[in-house]
């Protein structure tokens, strides 16, 4: 079982949702680092650590559909789903690939299987070239890996913490995300949001969701009265 970025099911058109463009990059070196990944010249090998809802899978997906844009061999796996539902099979035969993502990779740690299968695709993947994309909560100083060899793999990559976002920054990444939808979202209604929905980042993309639909549905804008309503109904 292998999952591609176009093939998650994010709505009509996830090319939408997922872009760098609409990216939150609160380090313009780390914008720069990106764009050079993506034009495939350096680095070879990118980490990407960070807190839930930091915006790793955004980030990650973004540039897996970027890779493909350009007519990259591509592929992006959710290990935390695979460890569930695959075996470590699943990372074998990568090398002819372009780009490989890895993200959610601490939900190998102490799989002996995974992480001997993560540490042999990472040696196939440098010899051939391939670039590395890999996501995690923790860096790889404290990652739970039990593979010594795996350890030392993972921190020969560029790496880089994606930073926990103030409530500013996610209200202008929940501003750039509905417009990534065709919505526009005042500021006083992400604004709102904060105060009486949530303040976790992944939960407000989650009622983002909701809320699109429900505007397409009744064929309303995002208002505070309107966004209000959804809440209570929602509550319900």
């Amino acid at each position: 079982m292998t999952l591609s970025a176009t093939q998650i099911p994010l709505r009509l058109n996830p090319q939408e949702l997922y872009q760098i463009a609409s990216f939150h990059f609160s380090q313009q070196e780390l914008a720069d680092v990106v764009s050079s990944f993506c034009e495939q010249k350096t680095p070879r090998f990118l980490y990407l650590w960070g807190d839930a809802s930091s915006g790793k899978t955004h980030l990650s997906l973004a540039i897996a559909e970027q890779a493909q844009v350009s007519q990259k061999k591509t592929l992006y796996l959710p290990l935390a789903e695979l460890v569930k539902t695959a075996s470590p099979e699943v990372l074998h035969a990568l090398e002819n690939l372009d780009l490989v993502c890895l993200d959610e990779l601490e939900a190998t740690e102490g799989n002996k299987e995974w992480e001997e299968a993560l540490f042999h695709c990472f040696n196939r993947l440098q010899d051939s070239g391939c670039q590395l994309l890999v996501a995690s909560r923790h860096n790889p100083a404290t990652l739970k890996i039990q593979l010594a060899d795996l350890r030392s793999r993972l921190a020969t990559g560029l790496i880089y913490q994606l930073e926990s976002l103030d409530d500013s920054a996610k209200q202008r990444v929940m501003i750039v995300q509905s417009r990534a939808r065709g919505l526009e979202m005042p500021l006083e209604v992400a604004q709102y949001l904060l105060r009486h929905h949530s303040r976790d980042l992944g939960e407000l993309m989650h009622f983002l969701h909701a809320l699109d639909k429900a505007s397409m549905a009744a064929k309303r804008r995002l208002t505070i009265p309107f966004v209000r309503q959804i809440l209570h109904y929602g509550q319900n």
